[in-house]
Order: C-alpha cells, then structure tokens, then sequence
C-alpha cells in the first residue's frame, strides 16, 4: 500500500497521507512519499498550491514511539528517527502556499506538519496536541519555532510546557 495519495483538484494538489490504521504515522515510507509529493508538485507548472490532509480519523499521530524506544535503547541509530523532520521540512520549505486541512488529531511530529503549512484549516474532529513533554522528550524538529510562528510567545509556551491540546473550535479563534 502507498502511504501517500495525491490529487489534483483544478490547481490543488491535495495530498493524502493514508496509513489510517496506525493514525498515519510518520514512518520512513510516509515521509518518503511527503518529500516525492511535494517535489512532483513544485516541478509541475500546473499546480498552484497544496493540500495536505490525513486519511481516516486522524491528521498524522507523529512519529513512531516505537522507532523512539528503540533509539533511546541503542537499537536504532538516531538519524532514522530524525528523518521524521524531513517530511515537514520539506513541506516547510515549499515554494507553493500550503494548507493543512486537519480533520483529526495533530500530535507532535504530526503538530508540526500542521504548523509547516502557511495555513491550517480545522475541522470539528481536530486536535492540536504538541505532547512531546508529557512522554519525556523534547519539542524537536523546530517545534517550538514553529509553533511560535503560528501563536505567538505565550501562547506557545502554555501549550508546551503545560501540555494545552488545542481543539478545532478553539484553534479557530
């Protein structure tokens, strides 16, 4: 199966990340697809921006916590875990305006693919959860710097150290 679907609707690329089943976590597959997604689209003249949503209930869950245990043990050279960044960077780095159109929970490396987007668009089902502290490590992938970008000093500090998960009614506000 393909992690990641991509349509054209007009001059949007919508796409989709689609490992419904685990809450589209990003795994090396996924991330790899996010990176040849949006490289094909800025290539193509024809499309104008992106849109970036998840399949099933959920945006993106983050990384693997598995892929993370395994690193913290000595079982996994840690770069295979920083290749989560590369997908949201990739998206960060973007020349086309891109939305992410979160119809789920966004939790940690998930919330920064939402942040990596010039715009979010929340639907009712989504969730805003940065919760990298509340499992013991800390916000990566320029977290904080992104999440500053999108609310500001303050507002960033409460939702990571005091843990605030953000629902689609209030990040609307």
């Amino acid at each position: 199966m393909v992690p990641v679907h991509v349509e054209r609707r007009g001059r949007v690329e919508v796409i989709t990340i689609d490992d419904a089943e685990r809450r589209n976590i990003l795994s090396a597959e996924l991330v790899a697809g996010i990176v040849s997604a949006v490289d094909a689209a800025e290539a193509d003249e024809r499309v104008g921006s992106l849109v970036i949503t998840g399949a099933g209930k959920a945006f993106c869950a983050g990384a693997d916590l598995g892929d993370l245990a395994a690193m913290g043990s000595g079982e996994r050279d840690p770069e295979s875990v920083t290749g989560v960044y590369e997908g949201f960077l990739r998206v960060l780095n973007c020349s086309l305006p891109t939305v992410a159109a979160v119809n789920g929970p966004a939790v940690g490396a998930g919330f920064n693919l939402a942040l990596a987007c010039d715009l979010r668009i929340a639907g009712e089902a989504a969730r805003f959860d940065s919760r990298f502290l509340s499992i013991g490590i800390h916000p990566g992938g320029g977290h904080t710097w992104l999440l500053d970008r999108a609310v500001g000093p303050q507002a960033a500090a409460a939702i990571d150290l005091f843990g605030v998960r953000i629902d689609g009614a209030r990040a609307a506000t």
